[in-house]
Formats: C-alpha cells, structure tokens, sequence
C-alpha cells in the first residue's frame, strides 16, 4: 500500500506534460511544490492503479508544470509554447526551432522530476529501492513525451 501511495508523486515526476500513466510510472516532468498522495479513498475504477486515478485527477496541473520547465528550458513562455504545441508541433520541434537541443529539455525535466523523486525519499514515501527504480526510466519516459506530436 505505501508504494501505491507513493507512485503518485513518482507520476508526477514522470507524467507531467502526458498525464497519462503507464505501469506505475507516468511519461514526464515535475510536480508542484507540494508531494501529494494517492488518498485512501480514491476513487479509481475496481482493478485501476491508484497512481493511475491519481494523474487523471491531477493531469492539468501535471501539465501546466511540465508546460512551464519546458517553456523555461526553450526559452519561451509557457503560453507561447502552449500554442506551437496545439499546432501540431511536439517540445523537440519547437526547442529545434530556438536552437535548443531536445536533450537540454529532456535534462531539465528529469531533474525536475529527480528532486521530487527525492523530496519523497527525504520524506520517508519512497525507499530509495523504489525511487532507483522510478530515476531509471524517467529519461525515457520523459524523452518519449518530448518527441510526442500534441494535438
């Protein structure tokens, strides 16, 4: 019970900018500054992760901070990358067009989401078995979400 707790503020890390999550673990980015959990009583569908319920809840909030590293990474303001995004464009096609390497964004993202990853091990949510395990597939997930076209 404690890791499915746990998973959530883990998605945020990872789910940020898709809000959709995938076998625990979500596809990008940083939360707010607060580490929230799954509530006891949530009401995810009989046989949903809690994790899973959790980031449909919260996925606007997900991505508007997903939004907003993205947009500082780039060097545009969230609004405006918000807009090149429902254009068609993905995050790489617009970094690319600010002369800024996918990778810069893919970083910043992952130790946007690291920091939260381990604000919960300092907070005694995860072990730092399960945060090792969430830290590893965070850039792939994350990169996956970055070269994702928006529509």
């Amino acid at each position: 019970m404690l890791f499915k707790k746990i998973v959530a503020p883990v998605v945020i890390g990872a789910a940020l900018l898709g809000g959709t999550a995938t076998a625990g673990v979500a596809t990008a980015g940083v939360a707010s500054a607060s580490t929230p959990t799954v509530a006891a009583n949530s009401t995810a569908p009989a046989g949903s992760h809690p994790a899973r319920a959790w980031v449909k809840a919260h996925r606007h909030e997900l991505r508007r901070a997903g939004l907003a590293v993205s947009a500082k990474a780039i060097g545009v303001t969230p609004k405006e990358l918000a807009t090149e995004l429902r254009s068609g464009k993905s995050i790489a096609d617009v970094a690319g067009e600010h002369n800024v390497s996918t990778q810069t964004v893919v970083t910043d993202l992952v130790n946007a989401a690291d920091a939260k990853v381990d604000q919960a091990v300092a907070g005694h949510v995860l072990t730092p078995a399960q945060a090792a395990k969430i830290k590893a597939a965070l850039p792939a997930r994350i990169a996956k979400v970055v070269n994702h076209t928006f529509k």
